[in-house]
């Protein structure tokens, strides 16, 4: 019928949401958010954390053309953390 469904599983990636829980935890730390962020960074297999400019961009192409073969993918923008 023409129908294709995939998913986007992205990965830890920088947001207002994420800036409130690296504060939660950094409360943990003796209030120190520098601290939070970074051992937040040093997990991540890239060494960075992601966009999301690029979760975006992950979308684009599965609504393009470029896409148009699959179905049924679900597309890991994790920074190799499902990889670990």
């Amino acid at each position: 019928k023409g129908i294709r469904c995939n998913a986007i599983c992205p990965g830890t990636v920088e947001s207002p949401s994420l800036q409130d829980r690296m504060r939660a935890v950094g409360e943990t730390m003796g209030g120190d958010y520098e601290k939070a962020r970074a051992a937040f960074i040093a997990r991540q297999p890239m060494g960075r954390l992601g966009t999301p400019e690029e979760i975006a961009a992950a979308a684009v192409f599965l609504a393009s053309d470029e896409s148009a073969l699959m179905t049924g993918t679900a597309l890991a923008v994790d920074g190799g953390w499902t990889n670990i």
